[in-house]
């Protein structure tokens, strides 16, 4: 499944996902959600995959939609609480602050995020992921700010995905089709879900993608 949708008049988004191999429900779950000028992005790993860990990832996913202006470390212990007797989950979660121009991320597990800049000023700077497992432990919860500028482009991939997806992140384009195509040519195989989110940070004409379900 893929889909591209703007989100806010300054940020636009694209994800792709998919299921393991005889699975008919994800493990894995994303938010793309703006309230005001904050846009709350997320990609959600459910331990193992199958219903079990959808219900995982889709609880957190419930939850952080209502948390878009909540800082990250409340939201993320959120989520903690309401997944207590699940599998738990692995996630990266992403706050955009349009006005401020910055982007505060957090990442629990093996859940990879990417903000690549649209111009050669400075190189891609990855997520710091803390170990702990939503629903089990938790580490010590410390975000991390960084600017963002026009054009900049977020990448948010579940572990279904490899690791060289980071090598094909483009600043341009549709965010719908380059999420599906990124998805196409770096997933892992088909024995786990994975998921590819996209958001690009473009003040004043962001584009929507294609919308495909």
């Amino acid at each position: 499944m893929t889909a591209g949708a703007l989100l806010h008049p300054d940020v636009s988004f694209g994800v792709a996902h998919a299921c393991a191999d005889g699975e008919q429900i994800s493990g894995d779950a994303w938010v793309a959600v703006a309230a005001g000028d904050a846009v709350l992005l997320a990609a959600i790993d459910g331990l193992g995959h199958g219903a079990l860990a959808g219900e995982a990832a889709e609880r957190a996913a419930a939850v952080l939609r209502d948390c878009v202006e909540e800082p990250l470390p409340a939201a993320v212990n959120a989520c903690h609480s309401a997944l207590a007797g699940t599998r738990g989950a692995a996630l990266t979660v992403a706050r955009i602050d349009v006005g401020e121009r910055s982007l505060t991320w957090l990442g629990i597990g093996n859940v990879a995020g990417l903000l690549a800049p649209a111009a050669d000023r400075s190189p891609a700077a990855a997520a710091l992921l803390l170990g702990g497992v939503v629903g089990d432990s938790l580490p010590e919860l410390v975000p991390v700010t960084l600017p963002i500028a026009e054009g900049d482009t977020l990448l948010l991939a579940t572990d279904g995905v490899e690791s060289t997806v980071a090598d094909e992140l483009r600043v341009r384009g549709s965010l719908g089709p380059l999420a599906d195509g990124l998805l196409h040519r770096h997933r892992r195989g088909v024995a786990d879900d994975a998921l590819v989110l996209v958001a690009r940070f473009s003040p004043g004409h962001a584009q929507p993608g294609s919308i495909v379900s």
